[in-house]
């Protein structure tokens, strides 16, 4: 059974005086090593130019073998290495982004060279590959795909009727530009081994129950099954957190992280995820199913996305009438979304989820403690847990068996918040009839180049090619990359720098 350390260690800033000479646990992380950091500046494909500084906090450190080298709240800067931007279309289909990351400031200031390329961006429609972020192409659309070309050979006058004419003027397509808020959180891996043999050793902490807290919590858990059921009476999610804490804890806790609460069920919501799935972008308030908990349905859901209708995180909460070490207890069902489908069996939207249950839950984990909402987490084993299982709609799921407890306190909501309708720099052209221009340009060269039976057949040939070579990746571990994550302890979060702060992009 796999053991988690703590991956934030602010208290750190309080004993490096004191700590001497105590090291890290090793001279060196190798490179290839992943840690994650938040965004402190805006980065736009648009507007950003080589060269312009990028400062982020660090949010999950990198590792010496099992534990963290860093305290979370490191600055972390970068700079811009190239930028194309998509503009009017005529060059370019999509937008890149290069930034790379090359110093980490240290708790006592002292300046650590870095050499890190982002690998992903968190809920992110847009991939990173070989360091290089890569934006969406806008026509790889359902609405940007229709053409009455398919049955033609490549031309110029793609098209044929009138009714294709007057269906590309009013097509709407999504923003194509790449932009990056405050708040947004990045992957990075370390391209060439970082020396880290002088620094401060961190101090360890234990997620152990003591008997009377481990009683309490069990004698909540009798009778509770251990995954939810859907209302069709079929095996879900794995119950796999237990909140401790009021109803206005935990609603400012996840507000202060930047978690939203899901819409209910309704039309409105249902064309709602119709125009995000159909414009690659996200709807932040989406609807959660129903899931029931010993028959009854979930009392709250909270989820939190980026830019992608696909990927998002969610969490249901069950409120329990017995509570545990004298506070209010919520036991909790969090999974991990990474794509999302039209399904026509089940008639309805549906969701794909990673397979590691346990690492999401510690990036949720991670959320609330740097918001500044936990007061303290706890571990509680569940031997009969099975380690492998399989949802409702047939994803296979993942965990060690570890129940996470969360115990929630009193913190602030965040006062501003920047997003992609309130940015801090351009995003795109500001003049609706420019990108009216841009959307026809794009429209006509995906048709001119895509909309005909030669393309068709390339773009199929690549697809299997891909299927083929990667039929095997569904059998490796999530975190083959070398990146397990851990839930961060809060008793080790003293000093905390103030992560309130820091905006929350969605």
């Amino acid at each position: 059974m796999r053991f988690r350390w703590n991956a934030a260690f602010l208290l750190a800033f309080l004993i490096l005086p004191l700590a001497g000479r105590v090291s890290a646990n090793c001279e060196y992380v190798p490179a290839g090593k992943s840690f994650w950091i938040r965004l402190l500046d805006p980065v736009a494909s648009y507007s950003s130019k080589p060269g312009t500084s990028v400062r982020a906090v660090l949010i999950q450190s990198p590792e010496c073998g099992s534990t963290p080298v860093f305290p979370a709240g490191l600055e972390v800067d970068g700079e811009v290495v190239s930028v194309h931007k998509v503009g009017l279309g005529f060059r370019r289909d999509t937008a890149s982004l290069e930034i790379q990351f090359n110093r980490l400031v240290t708790a006592t200031g002292e300046i650590l060279p870095i050499a890190a390329q982002v690998v992903e961006i968190d809920d992110a429609r847009e991939i990173a590959k070989k360091g290089v972020i890569h934006g969406i192409r806008s026509t790889n659309t359902p609405q940007g795909r229709i053409t009455s070309g398919l049955i033609h050979l490549p031309t110029y006058n793609p098209y044929g009727d009138l009714t294709l004419i007057v269906y590309r003027s009013v097509s709407i397509l999504p923003e194509p530009e790449i932009y990056l808020p405050p708040g947004t959180d990045l992957r990075l891996q370390l391209e060439v081994p970082l020396y880290v043999g002088d620094q401060p050793g961190l101090p360890p902490v234990s997620f152990q129950l003591d008997e009377f807290e481990r009683w309490d919590i069990e004698q909540v858990l009798q009778g509770v099954p251990e995954r939810t059921t859907t209302t069709y009476g079929k095996e879900a999610d794995l119950v796999n957190i237990l909140f401790l804490g009021s109803r206005e804890q935990m609603q400012d806790a996840f507000s202060a992280a930047g978690w939203l609460p899901g819409d209910p069920n309704s039309t409105r919501a249902f064309f709602k995820q119709f125009e995000a799935f159909l414009t690659f972008t996200n709807y932040p308030t989406m609807p959660v199913s129903h899931q029931l908990l010993n028959g009854k349905p979930q009392d709250f859901t909270w989820q939190k996305s980026f830019d992608s209708y696909g990927k998002r995180e969610h969490v249901r909460l069950w409120s329990q009438p017995q509570p545990v070490m004298n506070q209010e207890a919520w036991l909790a069902a969090y999974t991990r979304e990474t794509s999302a489908a039209l399904s026509l069996r089940y008639h309805k939207f549906i969701h794909h989820i990673a397979r590691n249950l346990d690492d999401g839950v510690n990036m949720l984990v991670r959320d609330l403690t740097l918001s500044g909402c936990v007061d303290s987490v706890y571990l509680l084993p569940r031997p009969d847990v099975h380690p492998l299982m399989v949802n409702s709609s047939g994803d296979e799921m993942r965990t060690d068996g570890m129940l996470t407890i969360v115990q929630l306190k009193d913190c602030p909501r965040p006062s501003i918040e920047y997003t992609r309708s309130n940015p801090l720099i351009p995003i795109r052209p500001r003049s609706r009839i420019v990108r009216y221009f841009r959307n026809e340009v794009l429209l006509y060269k995906s048709d001119v180049v895509r909309g005909n039976i030669l393309y068709s057949a390339f773009d199929l040939s690549r697809m299997g090619i891909h299927s083929l070579r990667h039929r095997h990746d569904g059998s490796a571990d999530d975190s083959d990359d070398g990146l397990p994550l851990f839930p961060a302890s809060p008793q080790s979060l003293f000093p905390q720098l103030d992560f309130g702060e820091v905006p929350l992009g969605q």
